[in-house]
């Protein structure tokens, strides 16, 4: 997504990314991404253990389980983001990535045009930090609870320097 682009700048400096697209990729909790600028930042990942990639057991055609990946037997969820990406291309998954952004935008205006709540501050992606103005921790934590238990709302907690806040993460539907 063209949106988010600027809070990338300096992504050309850094050693390893890792990408969960949960949230905003419409995928299941498990599938991340490692990516690295080149191949020999994965030498650390040839390191042998007997038990996993026994060398006789890989001459006799059993699978190297290192070798497959940092999970070993856990099944390959990137093939998931793999086949999103195939399936709605950069443009589709830039949109997945989009209307969350712009939900979150929306609803930090409305939470900052309430008198009755206080806004953190702007969202940087999908979630808004929001509270009661003038709500102690407690009182925070009271009305999540009751809105978890009511079936109104599932809402997160983050705790600040400044307090206990609401938090409300915006995503695909």
């Amino acid at each position: 997504s063209d949106t988010p682009r600027p809070l990338l700048t300096g992504l050309h400096r850094v050693h390893t990314v890792t990408l969960d697209l949960h949230k905003l990729g419409w995928q299941p909790v498990a599938a991340g991404l490692l990516a690295v600028p080149a191949t020999a930042h994965l030498a650390p990942l040839a390191h042998r253990a007997a038990y996993l990639n026994a060398d006789d057991d890989t001459e006799a055609g059993l699978p190297d389980l290192l070798g497959r990946s940092l999970r070993t037997t856990r099944r390959p969820d990137v093939l998931k983001m793999a086949v999103t990406l195939k399936a709605l291309g950069r443009t589709g998954l830039a949109d997945l990535v989009d209307r969350p952004l712009a939900a979150a935008r929306t609803f930090a205006d409305l939470i900052d045009a309430h008198p009755a709540h206080e806004l953190h501050s702007r969202p940087t992606l999908s979630t808004v930090l929001f509270r009661p103005a003038g709500a102690d921790d407690t009182t925070v934590a009271t009305i999540r609870r009751r809105l978890l238990h009511r079936g109104r709302a599932v809402l997160g907690r983050a705790a600040t320097p400044t307090g206990l806040w609401l938090k409300a993460t915006l995503l695909n539907p």
